[in-house]
C-alpha cells in the first residue's frame, strides 16, 4: 500500500476521540497516531513520526481513487469517501462516546477503535494493512491470528484485539486482507484495547449500535452550544475539538493530541503538547463559559484543585493529566520525526521553567467561573486563590521565562507583568464582590505598582508599542492580550499604537508572527495561528469590527478540509506546521469570534459574568 507518500501533510489528519485517547486519522485511510491508553501514553501507531518503525492501520482503495472526507454533522464521527473508476466506498471512524448510564448496561472495552466500510456503488477492491508498534516503536510484539477474522497483539499486560468480518493473513509483524466491497454492502473492523484485564470481544452489532449511540452524544453536547453568532459552525467544530483534547477522568485539558511535529520542516523545534498548560487550559475554560459550557469549567476547576496541591502556592507550567508536576523530557533517537525533523521528544523540560501569566490566567478563568457559577467560593478554593495573590505578591518582580517558554535566560517580560497584575485583581475583586476573604487592600496596591510599572517601563514612546521586555525595544504578539483582560482598553491610544505596530512590523503575508526577538534556538517557524485570532479579538474590543472580521477570515485559511487547526502555519507555502489539533489555536478561535459578536451587540452567555468591570 505504498501509495502514498511517507508523510502526508500536517493538514491531511483528522481526529477521533473519546476523551480519553485520540486516534489520528489521514486522508488516505491510514491511523497514523493512537496512544494508548491515553493521550500520554506511549504510541500503538506511530508513523506519523516514523514512516518504517512507527505502525499504523490502514484500510482503503486498492485502486486509485479520490478522497474527500467530513465529520457527521455537529460530531466527532468521521466520514471519508473514496470515489474510484470502480465505486464509491464510504469509510467511518470512530471511537465510542457513550453516556455514562449506557457504560453501566453492557460490559465496555477499556478502549475501542471502530471502522464501518460501506459501498455506496459499484465494487471496489479494498486492502486492509495493520501493522502495530507498541511502545514508539520500541516494544516487543507477539501477533496472533486466533481465527481468520481475529489477531491479538500482545506486550506485557497490553494486548489488543482486532475483529473484521473479512479473513485476514497474518505475517510476524503485520496483518493484511485482501477484499471487495459492493453498494450495499457493510463491514465492521473493531480494535480494542485491554490493559490487564479479560479482553472485551464485541459484536458486529454491538458497533452499530456504538455508532448510533456516538452519534446521538456527540449531537446532544454539541446542542448544548448556546452560541448564535457569527462564524458559528468554525466555533461550533473548534468546542468540539477541545472537548477531544479534555481528559474525561480527571477534567485536564491538553494542549495538543501529538508530540514533535515540527514547527518547521527539519528543524528543532519539536516539542511534546500532550500535557496539560495552567495556560492553555485556563483560556480553553473561559471559552467553553463564553459558549455556556459550565460542566466542562466545572471540571476543569475540580482538575485545578487536585493537580496542583503539590506546588501550590507555586504553579508549574504544565501538569500531566493526574497531575504530577514534573515532566522529564527525553529524546526518542530511534525515530526519524516527521520529515527527518529530530529530536523527537517525550516529555517537556518547561514543566521546570518559571512562566509568571499562568497566576494571571488561571486566576482570571477562576473569576469568572466563580461569577456564573454565583455565590461564595468554597474554603479550599478560597485558601487556593489566597495562596496565589500571596505568591504573586511576594514575587511579580522577578523575571521569568515567559508565555513563549524560550528557552534562554529569564528575563522581565511585559505580559508576564500584566498578568500578575491580573491576577492580583481577580483576587481583590473576589474579595469585594463577597466570595471570599483576603486582603483585597493589600492586592490592590500591589497590583497598582505593578500596572504604574508597565506603563512606565513596558512601553516604548520611540517604538510607539508596548514590549516584549521591560525597557526593551521588540515587539511580541503576547502585548495583543492586553486589552482582552482589561489592562489597557483597547482605543487606549498606547493600545491602539501597539496594535497598528504589531500589524506592521510583525506581519508576514497576512499572519502575525511572535516576536522579532532571539529566542535560543535555531532556524525559523511558521506564524502562530494564535496570535491572528488575538488580533481579531483586539480590532474588535477597538470597535474596528471590519477589520477583526477581515483578519478572521483571512486566519480560516490555516484550516483544513475538516476545520481543523495546527499550531502554526506558513503562508508562504500553505503548509500547517506543529502539533495538531493545537488547543490554543481553536481557542483563539473561539474568543475572536465572541469578540466581534459582542462589539456587533450580539449576546453571548454570560456576558455580564464574563465582561463586567473588564479592568475589574
Amino acid at each position: 500500500m505504498e501509495d502514498r507518500p511517507a508523510y502526508p501533510p500536517i493538514s491531511a489528519y483528522a481526529i477521533i476521540g473519546d476523551s480519553r485517547a485520540n486516534a489520528l486519522v489521514s486522508l488516505d485511510g491510514s491511523v497514523d497516531w493512537l496512544c494508548l491508553p491515553d493521550f500520554d501514553s506511549p504510541s500503538l501507531f506511530g508513523r506519523l513520526l516514523d514512516w518504517r518503525r512507527g505502525g499504523h492501520f490502514r484500510i482503503a482503495p486498492a485502486v486509485p481513487y479520490k478522497a474527500s472526507r467530513r465529520y457527521l454533522g455537529e460530531t466527532n464521527i468521521l466520514e471519508t469517501t473514496f470515489r474510484t473508476a470502480e465505486g464509491v466506498v464510504t469509510l467511518t471512524d470512530f471511537m465510542p462516546a457513550l453516556t455514562e448510564v449506557q457504560k453501566r448496561r453492557a460490559l465496555q472495552p477499556l478502549r475501542a477503535l471502530l471502522r464501518i466500510v460501506e459501498g455506496c456503488a459499484g465494487c471496489v477492491p479494498m486492502r486492509l494493512e495493520y501493522a502495530p508498534r507498541p511502545v514508539y516503536g520500541t516494544g516487543g510484539l507477539q501477533l496472533r491470528q486466533q481465527t481468520s477474522h481475529q489477531v491479538t497483539a500482545l506486550r506485557g499486560r497490553h494486548a489488543t484485539h482486532l475483529m473484521c468480518e473479512v479473513p485476514v493473513r497474518t505475517a510476524s509483524d503485520r496483518t493484511t486482507a485482501a477484499f471487495e466491497v459492493s453498494a450495499g454492502r457493510r463491514l465492521r473492523f473493531a480494535l480494542t484495547y485491554a490493559q490487564g484485564e479479560p479482553a472485551v470481544l464485541i459484536s458486529d452489532r454491538y458497533v452499530d449500535e456504538t455508532l448510533e449511540q456516538s452519534l446521538a452524544f456527540w449531537r446532544d453536547w454539541a446542542g448544548r452550544i448556546r452560541y448564535d453568532g457569527p462564524y458559528r459552525d468554525e466555533v461550533v467544530r473548534s468546542a468540539l475539538t477541545l472537548k477531544l483534547l479534555s481528559y474525561a477522568p480527571s477534567g485536564a485539558i491538553i494542549a495538543a493530541a501529538t508530540t514533535s511535529l515540527p514547527e518547521v520542516i527539519g528543524g528543532e523545534r519539536n516539542w511534546d503538547y500532550r500535557f496539560c498548560w495552567i495556560r492553555d487550559a485556563a483560556f480553553t475554560a473561559k471559552a467553553f463559559l463564553a459558549i455556556g459550557l459550565e460542566p466542562e469549567a466545572d471540571a476543569f476547576v475540580s482538575w485545578l484543585m487536585h493537580a496542583t496541591h503539590e506546588t501550590a502556592p507555586r504553579l508549574d507550567p504544565l501538569y500531566t493529566l493526574h497531575g504530577n508536576a514534573r515532566v522529564p523530557e527525553r529524546e526518542l533517537s530511534h525515530f526519524e520525526g516527521y520529515w527527518g525533523s529530530r529530536p523527537v521528544r517525550v516529555g517537556n523540560a518547561a514543566s521546570a521553567q518559571a512562566q509568571f501569566d499562568v497566576y494571571g490566567e488561571l486566576v482570571d478563568a477562576f473569576h469568572r467561573w466563580a461569577r456564573v457559577a454565583g455565590g461564595r467560593i468554597a474554603n479550599d478554593e478560597a485558601s487556593f486563590i489566597r495562596g496565589i495573590a500571596g505568591h504573586v505578591t511576594r514575587h511579580w518582580r522577578e523575571p521569568d521565562n515567559g508565555i513563549w517558554e524560550q528557552r534562554l535566560p529569564p528575563q522581565h517580560y511585559t505580559q508576564s507583568k500584566v498578568m500578575a497584575w491580573d491576577a492580583l485583581t481577580h483576587a481583590a475583586a473576589m474579595v469585594e464582590e463577597g466570595r471570599m476573604h483576603g486582603d483585597a487592600q493589600r492586592w490592590r496596591r500591589e497590583a497598582r505598582a505593578v500596572r504604574e510599572l508597565v506603563l512606565r517601563e513596558g512601553y516604548s514612546h520611540e517604538l510607539r508599542s508596548f514590549t516584549q521586555t521591560l525597557g526593551g525595544d521588540r515587539l511580541d504578539a503576547s502585548l495583543l492580550m492586553l486589552p482582552l483582560v482589561g489592562f489597557v482598553p483597547a482605543n487606549d491610544p498606547r493600545m491602539l499604537a501597539t496594535i497598528d505596530r504589531i500589524g506592521e512590523r510583525l506581519t508576514r503575508d497576512g499572519f502575525v508572527q511572535r516576536y522579532d526577538a532571539p529566542d535560543g534556538l535555531t532556524g525559523g517557524e511558521g506564524a502562530f495561528v494564535v496570535c491572528n485570532f488575538w488580533l481579531a479579538a483586539a480590532l474588535a474590543r477597538a470597535g474596528r469590527t471590519a477589520e477583526a472580521r477581515a483578519t478572521f477570515e483571512r486566519t480560516l485559511v490555516a484550516q483544513n478540509d475538516v476545520g481543523l487547526m495546527a499550531e502554526e502555519y506558513d503562508p508562504r507555502t500553505g503548509i500547517a506546521l506543529g502539533n495538531v489539533p493545537q488547543a490554543l489555536s481553536h481557542i483563539g478561535l473561539v474568543t475572536a469570534a465572541t469578540e466581534i459578536a459582542r462589539a456587533e451587540g450580539v449576546a453571548i452567555p454570560h456576558e455580564d459574568a464574563l465582561h463586567r468591570d473588564e479592568a475589574v
